[in-house]
């Protein structure tokens, strides 16, 4: 299983700049760090070994590559990377929960939930907690985090105090850093700390279907079209078209697959989907 690590925090707080370490950074590992935009990055130039459209491959082994329209499709694209990556480092964008986007984990059996690295402001986190416009947001992330990183101490202006404010709001570890410099390894590996987002089975629910005749293809296909929140969905399947063949069936956010696996030789067809607690539980009440 891959390792999966959220860094989140909100806007400005040196989230960016952390990235910036950890793909220069000689850690001996191969990651894979999956970023809305490039542009705020600033990899050395000697470091590029090529670049390619929504990808960055370093000299390193290590790659940064953009998220696409889905999340949970780019994670398996890295996942079913031919040349296996050590571990998958998300950013989070600056008003997520990142603890939601940890707990896609479970979406993918080949991934394994590391922890939520929240990058907290030491100069203005307890004014921007204050602010009832962007307060909740940021104490949300807060409780997300397996650790924090407190970072701009050389800058805040009492920094006792602010640890002792967010020991108020979550049991995390803090690490103190300027400039986002931390000792990179203290990232990864953390212990359970989050509270905000739940485990994955208090933020996902799977359905599943079975069908004991075989099924028409239009159909099956049509249901996972309009199903648009179905973040991950597997079946194998005796299609009423070609039912002497095993079909195996794959969504990944909106990407559908179908592919042959042999006669078939079982007694029914089965579909698993996962989704939010919310879309799922609706369709259970349909």
């Amino acid at each position: 299983m891959i390792p999966l690590t959220v860094i989140g925090g909100f806007l400005g707080a040196g989230k960016t700049t952390l990235l910036n370490r950890l793909l220069a950074g000689g850690t001996g590992r191969r990651f894979a760090v999956l970023v809305n935009d490039f542009g705020a990055l600033d990899i050395d130039g000697r470091l590029v070994a090529e670049h390619g459209g929504d990808t960055i491959a370093l000299a390193n082994g290590c790659v940064c590559c953009t998220i696409g329209d889905s999340l949970i499709e780019t994670l398996v694209r890295m996942v079913e990377a031919p040349d296996r990556f050590d571990h998958i480092v998300v950013e989070a964008s600056g008003v997520a929960d990142p603890a939601r986007i940890a707990d896609l984990a479970v979406l993918e059996p080949r991934l394994m939930r590391d922890g939520v690295v929240v990058v907290v402001d030491g100069w203005d986190v307890r004014a921007r907690a204050e602010d009832r416009r962007i307060g909740d947001t940021v104490v949300r992330q807060i409780k997300a985090a397996d650790l924090l990183v407190l970072n701009k101490v050389d800058i805040a202006e009492d920094v006792p105090a602010t640890r002792a404010w967010l020991a108020g709001h979550t049991a995390a570890p803090v690490i103190e850093a300027r400039r986002a410099r931390v000792p990179l390894d203290l990232l990864f590996g953390v212990e359970r700390h989050g509270a905000d987002g739940g485990s994955p089975d208090e933020s996902f629910r799977s359905w599943s279907y079975e069908w004991a005749e075989p099924v028409d293809r239009e159909s099956l296909m049509a249901m996972l079209r309009d199903a648009k929140d179905v973040l991950r969905a597997k079946g194998i399947v005796r299609f009423a078209d070609a039912p002497e063949k095993r079909a195996v069936v794959h969504r990944v956010g909106q990407r559908i697959e179908v592919s042959e696996d042999g006669p078939w030789t079982g007694t029914g067809s089965r579909l698993v989907m996962l989704g939010p607690k919310p879309m799922l539980g609706s369709l259970q009440r349909e």
